[in-house]
């Protein structure tokens, strides 16, 4: 009998062959299973990210990718289509991709859209605030669009409950608001404004009747009610007195004035035999002239004011060196010409309203203050009947407060020496608390007599002053 050993050896080395056969069939076989696996399985191509998506205005492009393979072979993919970042719309970008006779395509839809909501910047001014009970004053605002630019003009506002509220939408439906907050402040004063006139002269014994007063604010309107009014007038003792006119609006902001009760004796008497005190209003017409100069010293070095009504086609530059001093500015005439001024209504305001521009453009100040060229009672208007009673209505209703005399120096006829002019104008003050008094300083000897004039008023308790829409006007009797 064979050995196991024997036996084992013979099977070595008699059966190689079959395994090598069975080695390669098993290769044979998985190839042509490869074969008809790859023949009969899809070429795919997968999306990353979807096959559809949005891309923000603006943004650029960024291809999110696509994969393709054919059992576990990797396929290049091919893709065509182009997506504008800048401009609104749906955009198609295809993918296509070829491997062993097999092809395969997908398509991605892209959305270029808008989401981004509008700006709307508030423009803020310093100090800005709004009166109460006014509406609100728009500081400024713009709007602006990522896709539809400048687009302020589109804005809507709604004032509610102390704020301004805007809002605005863009072309795609995408809507921005803000809101202010409404600032409410005062910080004017209010204008406190005394009827009659600021001096008033009283009987000794005699009570001071209040001739009025009207305080008027620019968020409040009138708050005449609220003026206190205080005084250390003593009807029984001559004097001069004040009274304190005294308004503050609801944010503390206040005005004062005050109005002068001069108190004297009608039987009280000077060492002079004059009456005691009183206001001397100095008037100067028909100028400036080259003397106006040495009046307006005289006048600083007395601290006494006057009133000039000034003709426009003289020296003008003076009207400076007049309001610089205190003293009131008040239209004469531009021409001074009776017989042009006087032919009709509207020849006369086409003259007053020139000399009133030209004192407006060279000081700054519109005077309502006039005289008539010859005064109220001139006759030199008689060649246009009525016309005087007619003008005197109408300037007062155009806002005008027009101012005779009561005392002439009569400088412009009658009166040719400094001493005649000094006389006149003293004799018709000695019996007036308020005087009106015609000169010209278009003379030289008139202006030559005013130092005497103020030394002798201050001497006997009298002020000097300007007039001003409350001063007494001295109206004389209309005669045309």
């Amino acid at each position: 009998m064979d050995s196991s050993f024997a036996r084992r050896n013979r099977q070595r080395k008699g059966g190689a062959a079959p395994y090598i056969l069975a080695g390669g069939a098993a290769l044979l076989i998985l190839v042509i299973v490869l074969a008809v696996a790859l023949l009969a399985s899809p070429l795919k191509l997968e999306l990353t990210g979807g096959s559809e998506i949005d891309l923000e205005y603006g943004e650029a492009y960024a291809e999110p990718g696509v994969k393709a393979n054919l059992l576990f072979f990797n396929v290049d993919v091919q893709s065509g289509g182009q997506v504008p970042g800048d401009q609104l719309g749906s955009y198609t970008v295809t993918y296509s991709a070829s491997f062993l006779g097999k092809t395969a395509t997908v398509e991605r839809k892209v959305n270029v859209v808008d989401t981004t909501a509008p700006t709307i910047t508030l423009m803020h001014k310093d100090n800005f605030f709004t009166l109460p009970g006014h509406e609100y004053q728009e500081e400024g605002f713009v709007a602006e669009d990522n896709h539809d630019g400048d687009i302020t003009d589109r804005v809507q506002k709604m004032v509610s409950d102390g704020y301004v509220h805007y809002m605005v939408t863009d072309s795609s439906g995408n809507v921005a608001e803000v809101k202010r907050e409404i600032v409410y402040n005062d910080i004017t004063a209010p204008e406190l404004t005394l009827l009659g006139n600021s001096t008033v002269y009283v009987t000794v014994g005699k009570d001071f009747v209040e001739p009025g007063y009207k305080a008027i604010d620019d968020a409040e309107g009138d708050i005449s009610l609220k003026v206190q009014v205080t005084t250390d007038f003593n009807k029984n003792t001559p004097g001069t007195y004040t009274v304190t006119y005294k308004v503050a609006d609801n944010y503390g902001n206040s005005t004062e004035v005050t109005r002068k009760i001069v108190v004297s004796n009608s039987q009280q008497q000077t060492s002079g035999g004059n009456p005691v005190g009183g206001v001397i209003y100095l008037t100067f017409d028909d100028g400036p002239s080259q003397h106006t100069e040495r009046l307006l010293q005289v006048l600083e070095k007395y601290n006494a004011k006057a009133t000039f009504f000034v003709v426009g086609d003289k020296a003008l530059g003076y009207l400076d060196d007049i309001v610089a001093g205190g003293h009131a500015i008040a239209i004469h005439s531009d021409t001074h010409n009776y017989n042009q001024i006087y032919a009709s209504e509207e020849a006369f305001f086409n003259d007053l309203y020139a000399i009133q521009n030209k004192i407006y453009d060279r000081t700054g100040v519109k005077t309502t203050l006039m005289r008539f060229p010859g005064g109220s009672s001139n006759m030199v208007s008689k060649f246009n009947p009525g016309i005087m009673t007619r003008l005197t209505k109408l300037v007062e209703e155009k806002g005008f407060t027009y101012f005779d005399w009561n005392v002439d120096s009569k400088d412009a006829g009658g009166a040719k020496t400094a001493d005649e002019v000094y006389n006149n104008v003293i004799n018709g003050c000695k019996s007036r608390t308020a005087s009106v008094v015609l000169q010209h300083d278009i003379h030289g000897y008139s202006v030559d007599a005013v130092e005497r004039i103020i030394q002798w008023g201050l001497a006997n308790g009298y002020t000097f002053e300007a007039l001003t829409p409350d001063s007494p006007t001295a109206h004389h009797p209309v005669n045309n």
